[in-house]
Parts: C-alpha cells; structure tokens; sequence
C-alpha cells in the first residue's frame, strides 16, 4: 500500500492510497460527480480538463472499461477520488480494469478516501483547488503552491484544431467545440443531421459560410469563480 494524501487550498487533508499514475503529483481544481453509472463518461468529458473528480457512488470500476462507453479519444480529468476502486471487473463488454486504464493515460488517484466527509465540504464551501501527493512534510509550501494554481487556456487544449463533417442528413448543423462530447454529436446524428465541427476560434463568417440550418455551442471546461 502506498499512501496518498489529497491537499486542499483550505489546509484540509484527505488520506487514501494511491491508484493510477503513483507517481504524479499534481495540482488540480477538485469537483464532486454524483452519478450512479457512467465513470467512464465522466473521465473522458473535456468538461473535467484539469480537475480532480470525487466520485460520490462508493464502487467504481465494477465493469472495467468499455470504450464505447467513453466521451472522447482522451481522459481529461487531471486525477480521480473513490471510496473503493473495484480491483475485479465483471461485463462482458469490458477491455481492461479500471485502475490499468488510469496508469496508460498517466491520471493519478486515491481510494480508500472518506468521499462522503469530502463531497459535503466541496458541497459547502464551493469548489477548491487541490495537490494529489506523496509527500505532505513541507506543507506551508504545497498550501502555496495550491494557491498559485490556475488553469490556462483550457478551451483550446479540449477543442479540436481542424474543421471535419460527422455523419449524413438533411440537416446541416455548425457545431462550434469549446470542449464537446460525443453523445452530442451522435445525438445530432441520430436526428438526421450531418454536422460540421469548427474549432473553439472560428470566425462567425467562416461558420455561416454554408448557410447551416443551425447552430450548436458545445459545453466546455467548468471553472469556478473563485479560480
């Protein structure tokens, strides 16, 4: 077992042992999911870009991974938070665990954390930064290193740089990406929509420029206020 600890700008600490990426230290803003089903979705939702996710549902990763399932080609959140990690999966449909799937995509984590005590401060307070570490002995340090912490230019790493059309149909749709999930995607599709996908910082002129029939603003990366 190797300890972990999860630093919060507030000086609160959270013990668990470390799953995922061990190695990586890293700060990060910390967030609750509430969702029963579903963690896969959540881990590859560029929503998440570089935030630590504690997942309120006390097992996680009881049916492996299942890239169907996923949201996008890549995890984006920077670290996960769970009560107890499943260390054997059962569903036919599943490729891997979990916790293999954390090390290939370098995300780092913490189980046995006392996600309850945790979700109900986040609840509370509102959301706070945070470091996932081994190593808590010059605390006065990573409290200032917490506090320094800012995301930069996220909706830019989440977008997709070229421009690609997506399915068939007789509805032309312009789908500027701030950070989009598939499901929005297929959910267009399904609608009988071809749908034309513009990066985050394409020009109004450039997005009209085949007369689509609508418009879609995709969801991006959430930041508190307080960041």
């Amino acid at each position: 077992m190797e300890k972990g600890y999860l630093v919060l700008e507030n000086g609160e600490i959270f013990e668990g042992e470390r799953i995922g990426k061990k190695d990586k230290d890293t700060c990060l803003e910390v967030v609750f999911n509430t969702s029963m089903a579903g963690y896969l979705k959540v881990f590859t939702d560029p929503s998440y870009a570089s935030q630590g996710v504690v997942m309120t549902y006390p097992l996680i990763g009881n049916y492996g991974v299942i890239p169907e399932d996923t949201e996008s080609k890549k995890v984006w959140v920077s670290a996960i938070f769970v009560h107890e990690l499943a260390e054997v999966s059962s569903n036919f449909r599943r490729e891997k665990e979990l916790n293999d799937y954390l090390i290939e995509n370098g995300v780092p984590g913490l189980k046995g954390v006392n996600t309850r005590k945790l979700t109900k401060m986040l609840r509370n307070t509102g959301t706070m930064r945070g470091k996932v570490t081994s190593d808590i002995t010059d605390l006065e340090n990573i409290i200032k290193e917490i506090k320094d912490y800012k995301p930069q230019n996220l909706v830019e790493k989440v977008s997709d740089k070229m421009s690609y059309i997506d399915g068939q149909g007789d509805i032309k749709i312009a789908l500027l990406n701030f950070g989009c999930k598939e499901n929005i995607i297929r959910e267009l599709k399904k609608r009988n929509c071809e749908v034309k996908v513009f990066s985050h910082d394409t020009s109004a002129e450039k997005l009209l420029e085949n007369k689509p029939d609508g418009i879609v603003l995709s969801n991006g990366p959430r930041r508190s206020r307080r960041l």
